[in-house]
């Protein structure tokens, strides 16, 4: 039935001819109490009233808003056109006595009750037959200008019901806002919750630093309420609507840090107008160095990669991009030295970001052989060539699994960056080493494999409940991969701040249950085994190394290595011997020799280690 009647919620005209009674209806009234000192007196007067009222009423937008959604900024525009009409009307009849001011000080207030009065009525029936208690009840994070902006915005969708706000401003806390209470975190929010079944947060404010939404992630985490973020009200598709656009707190949202501080001025220099040559273009890291670059307005980018499709996959998207950047694509390995060579001879290179490399522990420590060729032979050949053609800037991307290594992997990466700190010593190119965590979203990491697994209805499966890693989104890696390939001198080894480590097991969890799930009732969580390699815990310096801090708070610099040649000729007598076939065996002995503390966790290599 209401639902028939609301269809006309939207018609000025319904809210001219209602509020022309409800003037009519306080006139009357007025002059039922005190009909002496009456202004408007014909019905010629009352009617030119009800014009002019109606007239101010609209001067001052009051006939912009619903009705079902009458707020009190609503009713106080309509109170400023009821103001401006009656100084009209009594500048008009030349009121001059204080029992003519009285009568239009008394037809204001019972006008303006009348007003906003049925308007309030029709908000609550509305309410009533939308059935508001089966919105989505729902707590908006921050009071602010913006807070208030979307609420007014949520009030529009007849999707969700605000029932307040929170904000850890204690000038805010316990006050009210268009109704709605303002609490903090704490004992008093958490009864709120359970009393109106809240079953969501919206995020309003940008200038949320990750502290608050790790905080706010923690507090809400067991209590089954989601996290959304909304963009900015004024870049919102007018298509969807303001909840067609709310975005979910996204595990990434919570590991990455507070905006970094990257001196763009001093990347611009140095990548400007340079021809780079990116190796493992294709891939996670190298394709977000390629996206980073484009911003520095390099003259060329040389993408070398021997996936196909990937590297198609990138091409395609670069074209998009419409930039002034030529890009180049070369469907080539780095083990091919002579494939090399010949890039280096068609372009006059100037910088070089070697990111391509096996990087899968379990598949690299089935076949070591496969790990020494392309990240140790593949790195030897991409040093050789770059330094042989003077190139300036030469950035390697390493990965903490060569600290202390417990698996081929590590251990390959480790030899590599040995085998370059001993070519920077000896050149005029500057050769960097950068050294991180694991990347989120990158291909084959937990993230988007424990997405796969919450889609398919689980299990989620974590291979140790005391496993933990270091974690960095890729945007933010990359951005310190071109910082410090902008500022390292030659040598070095940069380490970035990866923060703190997590768990993760907790990762999954947080995971389940910003999926709106929970572990153990709705999806089974699955613990297998720790792998081959695998080991619990991850670092990110040697014990002989120590740090001492760079231009850039999240980067630091271990000491420089002194690089033997008796180490060198180990590393080329690996890699002959890889490339002759040699049994896994004694590859992985070979390696040990190189790098001491390679130390074989929950491996068939293991062995090795005993007889050492």
């Amino acid at each position: 039935m209401f639902e028939q009647v609301f269809k006309y919620h939207y018609s000025n005209k319904f809210a001219y001819a209602l509020d022309a009674l409800c003037i009519a209806i306080g006139l009357e009234f007025i002059l039922f109490l005190n009909g002496s000192v009456l202004i408007i007196r014909s019905l010629s007067d009352k009617l030119l009233f009800i014009a002019l009222a109606l007239c101010c009423i609209t001067l001052f937008r009051g006939y912009t808003m619903l009705l079902r959604f009458t707020t009190f900024i609503d009713i106080g525009k309509i109170a400023l056109g009821l103001i401006l009409s009656m100084a009209i009307y009594a500048t008009y009849i030349k009121a001059d006595t204080r029992g003519h001011y009285n009568y239009l000080l008394l037809l204001f207030y019972f006008c303006l009750s009348l007003l906003a009065v049925y308007r309030l009525i029709i908000r609550l029936l509305y309410a009533r037959a939308t059935k508001e208690d089966k919105l989505i009840n729902t707590l908006l994070f921050g009071a602010g200008p913006n807070g208030l902006r979307t609420k007014r915005a949520l009030d529009d969708s007849n999707a969700v019901n605000v029932i307040g706000f929170i904000d850890d401003d204690p000038a805010k806390i316990g006050r009210s806002i268009e109704g709605l209470s303002v609490v903090s975190l704490g004992q008093k929010l958490e009864k709120l919750i359970e009393n109106k079944k809240v079953q969501q947060i919206i995020i309003t404010s940008s200038e949320v630093t990750q502290k608050e939404k790790n905080e706010l992630f923690q507090f809400f985490k067991a209590k089954g309420v989601r996290i959304f973020t909304v963009p900015p009200l004024d870049d919102l598709a007018s298509s969807k609507g303001i909840v067609g656009n709310l975005t979910p707190v996204k595990i990434e949202d919570l590991l990455k840090r507070d905006q970094i501080n990257i001196d763009q001025e001093k990347n611009k220099i140095q990548y400007r107008n340079k021809t780079i040559l990116v190796t493992g273009a294709a891939g996670s890291i190298g394709s977000e160095i390629v996206r980073q670059l484009i911003h520095f307005e390099p003259k060329e980018i040389i993408l070398f990669d021997q996936a196909e499709t990937p590297l198609f996959d990138l091409k395609n998207e670069l074209v998009k991009q419409k930039c002034s950047v030529i890009f180049h694509y070369y469907l080539q390995d780095i083990t091919d030295k002579a494939a090399l060579e010949q890039c280096f001879d068609v372009f006059s290179i100037d910088v070089v970001f070697h990111a391509a490399a096996y990087k899968h522990v379990f598949m690299t420590e089935a076949i070591p052989k496969a790990a020494i060729i392309n990240n140790i032979l593949g790195t030897k050949n991409v040093v050789d060539v770059s330094t042989k053609n003077k190139v300036n800037h030469l950035v390697m991307v390493s990965t903490d699994k060569a600290v202390n290594p417990s698996n081929v992997m590590g251990a390959s990466k480790r030899i590599a960056e040995m085998y370059v700190a001993g070519i920077a010593e000896g050149t005029t190119t500057k050769i960097i080493t950068t050294r991180f965590g694991n990347v989120l979203g990158s291909n084959g990491s937990v993230v988007p494999i424990f997405k796969e697994q919450i889609a398919n209805g689980g299990p989620v499966t974590v291979t140790h409940p005391e496993i933990t890693r270091y974690f960095m989104t890729i945007t933010e890696a990359c951005q310190l991969v071109l910082e410090a390939g902008a500022t390292g001198d030659g040598g070095e080894i940069y380490v970035f701040d990866m923060g703190e480590p997590v768990k993760i097991a907790d990762l999954a969890i947080s995971m389940i249950r910003l999926s709106g799930l929970i572990e153990g009732q709705d999806i089974e969580l699955v613990y297998t085994g720790l792998r081959p390699g695998e080991k619990l815990y991850e670092e990110l310096l040697t014990d002989k190394e120590s740090l001492k801090p760079s231009h850039n708070e999240l980067i630091f610099i271990a000491e420089k290595e002194h690089f033997s040649v008796q180490q060198g000729q180990a590393i080329q007598a690996l890699i002959d011997a890889a490339l002759k076939g040699a049994k896994p065996q004694e590859l992985v002995k070979q390696m040990k020799a190189i790098v001491p503390e390679f130390i074989s966790m929950n491996s068939s290599y293991t062995s090795l280690d005993k007889t050492n």
